[in-house]
């Protein structure tokens, strides 16, 4: 009797907070892959890198790319109920300069709208992440604001660079 009440309660102590939750979510380290991504009208970066940890309400991104010849360090930290994320004036990423980034939660996907300054342009831009079914590709589907026109698609595979 004792050791099926000491089972019940380790299962329902232990079982609770695994179900419905994925793994590692987008977390992992991923390396833009040359060969599959479609920059079309995206500033095409020399590499890229990014270091991701999905903690669930949270995700941080640890961006390092190389652009124009120059080393570019960014984190992003960001909640993931859609509250935007101000960023100081000199936060460059490729060739624009990265103002503000918000993350929600679509199903599986993370929505991430980014305010961006290219000279004297504002845009907005949001990129949809998606993992492939083997959780091996990460794909960002970056659009224009409205979301009709796919400006480009960075393709991510999950490891080390090879360079």
């Amino acid at each position: 009797m004792m050791k099926a009440i000491v089972t019940v309660l380790v299962v329902f102590l232990l079982g609770p907070p695994a179900q419905g939750r994925e793994a590692a979510g987008f977390s992992g380290t991923w390396c833009l892959d040359e060969g599959e991504r479609d920059y079309r009208d995206l500033q095409q970066p020399e590499a890229r890198r990014d270091t991701i940890v999905d903690h669930g309400d949270r995700i941080t991104d640890v961006i390092v790319a190389t652009a124009r010849g120059r080393a570019q360090h960014v984190t992003l930290d960001l909640p993931t109920d859609g509250r935007v994320v101000r960023f100081p004036a000199r936060t460059v990423l490729g060739t624009s300069t990265l103002r503000t980034v918000a993350a929600r939660r679509d199903g599986a996907a993370l929505v991430v709208t980014q305010g961006v300054r290219t000279g004297d342009t504002l845009r907005v831009a949001v990129m949809r992440w998606t993992l492939s079914a083997d959780r091996a590709r990460l794909v960002m589907t970056v659009a224009s604001e409205d979301g009709r026109h796919v400006v480009g698609t960075l393709v991510f595979r999950r490891g080390v660079p090879s360079r």
